[in-house]
């Protein structure tokens, strides 16, 4: 009897075991020239990523008209692997009376013409926008528009929108992709602005009531942010550890670095006594992250997708990181 109580309780294991699943791991390509490197090419292959989120390019306003702005470039052909258009229009163009029929069938023509020059197929076209308020009834209006010419369609969305969809609103898409990242406001403060745990905790607690689909977007990006007397100057975009671990800074905290002597760095002048302080999630933090995000939520991930592709984004993270983060 006990062996077969024993045989019992090894069966259990196997099988809890053997409920995690690998979510599919995506990223976003943020750039305006499409080439990849040898590096990104072998990550990719390395974490069989089958879809790219490819910025094709934003929407501004210019003398009150909405235009297009940056848009991408392929360098190469694109193979094996699925283009999902993403288009981020700044929250501007839907604060003014906008056409949004005429919007819509501008930004659809655009993607289809990137598209058919570049012999690109796609099945998915997904919007970021920050909407506001004040602005959510046209940015609204304008997916409703865009689905009589497209059908599936996904939209970024905010920490600040799971936790008040009652008031934000929710778009009526496919799906959306939450933005775990950017929770902070850029200041001289200690506060990180790309992940800050406290901050987060404020508003996933009502993640598993958001009634739509989400995929994770994590981030594995970094910055410096510039401080001179205690105000920010700028942001030094890509800035990490590795860059500030030299003689021409002196470390004064864990994420706080001092411009020893002045100098050029990258085209930007920094003078001696100026703060760097380095905003990169940790390889530790990911895990926290999606640790933190399991409990909260109801639905697996279809996708968790990273942003963003970049060599030197990658290369700060074994890849094996990647794979244990997307094992829910």
């Amino acid at each position: 009897m006990k062996k077969w109580v024993s045989i019992l309780v090894v069966l259990l294991i196997v099988s809890c075991t053997s409920k995690s699943e690998k979510i599919p791991i995506s990223f976003y390509f943020w750039r305006t020239t499409f080439q990849l490197t040898n590096t990104e090419k072998d990550y990719l292959k390395a974490l069989d990523v089958k879809k790219l989120y490819v910025r094709y390019f934003d929407v501004a306003l210019k003398n009150d008209e909405a235009i297009p702005v940056a848009p991408i470039v392929f360098n190469e052909t694109v193979t094996n692997t699925e283009i999902i258009p993403v288009v981020y229009i700044k929250n501007e163009v839907f604060l003014k009376d906008t056409d949004t029929p005429d919007l819509a069938q501008k930004v659809y023509r655009y993607i289809n013409q990137i598209n058919e020059h570049n012999h690109i197929k796609i099945s998915e076209v997904q919007f970021d926008c920050d909407w506001s308020l004040k602005s959510k009834k046209n940015y609204f209006q304008f997916i409703e528009d865009f689905k009589k010419l497209h059908q599936n369609i996904s939209a970024t969305i905010r920490l600040h929108q799971v936790k008040y969809p009652e008031k934000t609103g929710v778009p009526d898409v496919s799906n959306g992709v939450l933005m775990y990242y950017n929770m902070g406001v850029i200041s001289a403060s200690n506060e990180n602005s790309i992940y800050e745990r406290e901050v987060a905790h404020r508003y996933i607690k009502t993640l598993a009531n958001y009634p739509k689909h989400l995929d994770i977007a994590l981030p594995i990006f970094s910055w410096g942010v510039h401080i001179r007397n205690n105000e920010v100057l700028n942001l030094i975009g890509g800035l990490r550890l590795k860059d500030v671990q030299n003689n021409r800074f002196k470390k004064r905290s864990d994420n706080r670095y001092e411009v020893v002597e002045d100098f050029m760095y990258e085209g930007r002048y920094l003078a001696k006594a100026d703060i760097i302080k380095l905003e990169e999630p940790s390889a530790d933090q990911l895990k926290e992250m999606i640790s933190d995000i399991k409990k909260n939520t109801k639905n697996k991930p279809k996708e968790i997708i990273f942003y963003d592709l970049n060599e030197k984004n990658l290369t700060a993270y074994e890849k094996e990181i990647f794979k244990t983060v997307c094992n829910w």
